[in-house]
This record gives structure tokens, sequence and C-alpha cells, in this order.
């Protein structure tokens, strides 16, 4: 909970215009006593323990109350293309708002929780992740009444999804309008993100494919590219 809580303030971003303020109050302010700057400084302190309380608060509150999850996953994913919804309230509700033991669980645990024709996918997914990441949860779930197949690994307090779903009638990422971000080994990689999660995709006819995590955008959409190729192929021999 400690390293959530210190990655969800790191992701917490101020107002763009925040320091040209605070710059130009400094510049514009009289020379301050040192008992008035010693003032500014406490209260900025406050400021600082009141809004990690505030978040403290949000996360223990978010993981008491499935409705306060939900109107959670809803703030964020209303700033998000629809069709990258899909992974990122399953990334969320599933992977995020779950408590997970301290070690991770072994290749027979895993396989154990996902249907055989899917075990392949593990291996895959562990080849191509960046070091130092284990293995956390692989098996299928439902959220908001749709289905996913849904793999997990965790590196520390860092999050990394991935996130199929079924495609539904007419759903496409261009059907939505959106430009890919890049081209690679034929595969349309599209981008997106809000907060602190990075969203990555791509499509095959049948299925939606997500790779998010609280990467930087850049290293994020690495690890689809480099999954992208082997993940499509498996899937079409499903």
């Amino acid at each position: 909970m400690n390293e959530r809580l210190r990655s969800a303030v790191r992701g917490v971003e101020p107002p763009p215009y925040l320091e040209a303020r605070v710059r130009n109050q400094l510049r514009c302010a009289p020379r301050a006593s040192f008992f008035a700057t010693s003032r500014f400084a406490g209260a900025m302190a406050v400021v600082a323990i009141c809004v990690g309380l505030g978040v403290a608060y949000q996360l223990g509150h978010l993981r008491l109350t499935e409705a306060s999850q939900d109107s959670y996953i809803a703030s964020i994913s209303n700033q998000v293309a629809t069709i990258m919804r899909v992974g990122l309230s399953d990334h969320v509700k599933c992977a995020i708002f779950r408590k997970y033991p301290k070690d991770a669980p072994t290749v027979e645990q895993l396989n154990a929780t996902i249907t055989p024709e899917l075990r392949g996918l593990i291996p895959i997914l562990q080849q191509h992740t960046p070091g130092g990441y284990q293995m956390m949860m692989a098996h299928r779930c439902k959220v908001a009444g749709r289905l996913f197949v849904h793999l997990t690994l965790r590196k520390d307090s860092s999050m990394l999804s991935l996130v199929i779903a079924q495609k539904r009638d007419g759903e496409s990422f261009q059907t939505e309008g959106l430009i890919p971000a890049l081209q690679q080994a034929g595969i349309s990689v599209y981008q997106s993100g809000v907060q602190h999660y990075q969203i990555s995709a791509f499509e095959t006819g049948k299925q939606l494919v997500y790779v998010i995590s609280d990467l930087g955008r850049h290293a994020n959409t690495e690890v689809l590219v480099a999954l992208a190729p082997a993940v499509r192929d498996y899937l079409s021999q499903l």
C-alpha cells in the first residue's frame, strides 16, 4: 500500500500554469524576512501533507467500496476514447484494485488459473517484458459485463497488464477515427493515457489487445511493439 501510495502521488500532475504563477509571484514580491519565508515554507509543507492525506484517503476508500471503485474508473475513462476505456477499465478494476500475495505464483499455479488454450500467452509475456517484472496473475475475468483475458506482472509498485477483449460488432480503432501512433511489422499501434496510466493497443480481426502500465509512454509502447507479433500469431491459431 505504501508503494502504491507513493506511485499515486507521483502520478498527480499539477496544473500547467502553476509553476509560472509561483515564479511570477516570487519575482514581483518584495524581499521577505526570514520569519515570513519560514511561514511560507511551513504553509507549503502543510499543503503537501494535506494532498498526501487526500490521496491516501482516496486510495483507501476506493478499496473499501465497489461503488467508489466504479466511480473512479468512470472518471478516468471519460478522459480517453471509448475503445481505449475497454482495456483501461479492466486493468484498474482487476489489477490495481487487487491485493496480491507477497511472493509471485509459480508457473504451475498460473497455469491452473487460466484455460489450457491460453497458457501459451504466459511465456510470450514473460519473454517480451522488461527485466525484473514477475507474473502475478493470468486468468479470464468479467468487468462491466464484458469478458477479458488478463495477465498482470509486477515490479516493486509498478503494474503492467496484457488485456485481451473480443471485439463487438463494428468495434475498431479505425471506426472511432483514431490515428495510429506507428506501424510495426504490419501492425497499427495506438496510444493514449490518463493520469499515470499509459495505454498502447492494437487489434486483430477478432480481438482488441492492450498493454497498460505506469511506465512512460515510450516504454509502454515498446512493450506492446515487442509483444504484438507473437500475440497476434498466437491468437490467430485459437
